[in-house]
């Protein structure tokens, strides 16, 4: 196997060493398996901001209130996704936008199903193993299981720096909200049990209820805090007519939400609540207490892997336990393009925004490529025209 890690060496030496990698694993995997993984649309779909989105199940069986994975199509039901670690690892090396290493792109478990129910579990566990195994990408989870300590322990050996989001959104109102999932303070305890073990754990409040959060949301980090945990990220809620009618029908009141729905879903439509003064709220209250207010999920696993990144210098963010990020280099940048026979017009870095502005002349998908690689380097938003 590959020994050596991906550094930030250049886009032409990271292709040719995604290449010579897939190939020595695609030897392990059977045809049959192989296919599989070249089918699969982790081989094919670009990272969202947080990162690339793992399913290490299909549906999830919590039920939550609010969660949105019946209106895209995904039963109240789970079974463990299909391939196994090696042919997810396979299916990222042949993702074109994919940039790995422990510099590449950020890895975040836990988008569309609930990574540790007794059925994805093991799932997890083995994608958690192999891609720190193969890539060493940063990888964050977010849950709202207990964890024991064999499975912390586990975790934490095959990715020491791993980024835990434990979801805490209400205590009053958990039981119509979550109710399959468990007890906030069996979360808190599992907050608890990471810190010990030497993570970081970060509260995940996401997402903001608007007439719920106001009424717990500093409860909650206090009780947070108090547990263990580092940081917060916070988020928003995006409601559909389904997700608004189930909220009515177990009893709690939406007049709020309703106030700041800018237009009615249509169909399985998602729309988000304008939350931002709420969220401003929570991350003021979270400095406050001393607790690190994360505005995205992306920063907090670039923070537990020893990171920061521009955007967190710009909003003056910045943790003395973790590496600045990288001047952005525009000769670099130019000479790599060349490299790939691309000429790029104005390359301009806006520190104060955490954003890299570039022109380039090229087709999309090469596009979305150098900005991963740009933004991994360099741990800056990159927006290519």
């Amino acid at each position: 196997m590959l020994e050596e890690r991906t550094t930030m060496r250049s886009i032409a030496e990271i292709l040719e060493y995604k290449r010579k990698l897939a190939e020595e694993i695609g030897r392990e995997l059977s045809t049959r398996e192989r296919e599989g993984a070249l089918k699969d649309h982790h081989s094919k779909r670009a990272p969202r901001p947080c990162g690339m989105t793992i399913h290490t199940g299909i549906g999830c069986s919590l039920r939550c209130i609010y969660c949105y994975i019946e209106d895209m199509g995904f039963p109240w039901s789970v079974k463990p996704y299909p391939l196994n670690g090696k042919q997810l690892v396979y299916a990222l090396l042949n993702n074109p936008y994919f940039i790995p290493g422990k510099n590449g792109t950020l890895i975040a478990l836990g988008s569309v199903t609930e990574p540790f129910l007794p059925e994805t579990r093991r799932r997890t566990l083995e994608y958690i193993k192999y891609i720190s195994k193969y890539l060493g990408n940063p990888i964050q989870f977010s849950t709202k299981m207990t964890l024991d300590d064999k499975t912390i322990e586990e975790i934490k050996r095959y990715d020491p720096g791993i980024s835990p989001l434990i979801t805490i959104i209400t205590i009053k109102y958990h039981k119509k909200l979550e109710p399959y999932a468990p007890s906030p303070w069996d979360r808190f305890e599992t907050i608890k049990k990471l810190h010990r073990k030497g993570l970081k754990p970060i509260l995940f409040y996401r997402p903001i209820i608007p007439g719920i959060a106001e009424e717990e949301y500093m409860d909650i980090l206090r009780e947070a805090k108090k547990y263990g945990a580092v940081g917060v990220v916070a988020g928003s809620l995006r409601v559909t007519r389904l997700i608004l009618s189930r909220l009515k029908t177990v009893g709690i009141p939406i007049d709020k939400i309703m106030e700041r729905l800018p237009r009615t879903p249509k169909g399985h439509e998602q729309v988000s609540i304008y939350t931002r003064d709420i969220k401003r709220e929570i991350m003021r209250y979270a400095r406050s207490i001393g607790l690190i207010a994360f505005p995205e999920a992306c920063m907090a696993n670039i923070y537990t892997h020893g990171y920061r990144c521009w955007k967190m210098e710009a909003l003056k963010i910045q943790p003395q336990d973790v590496e600045k990020p990288l001047p952005v280099d525009i000769k670099e940048i130019a000479r790599e393009l060349g490299e790939l026979r691309i000429k790029p017009g104005v390359i301009k870095p806006l520190y104060d925004k955490g954003l890299l502005l570039i022109d380039l002349k090229t087709n999309r998908n090469m596009r979305k490529l150098l900005a991963e690689y740009i933004k991994c380097k360099y741990k800056i938003c990159v927006r290519i025209t």
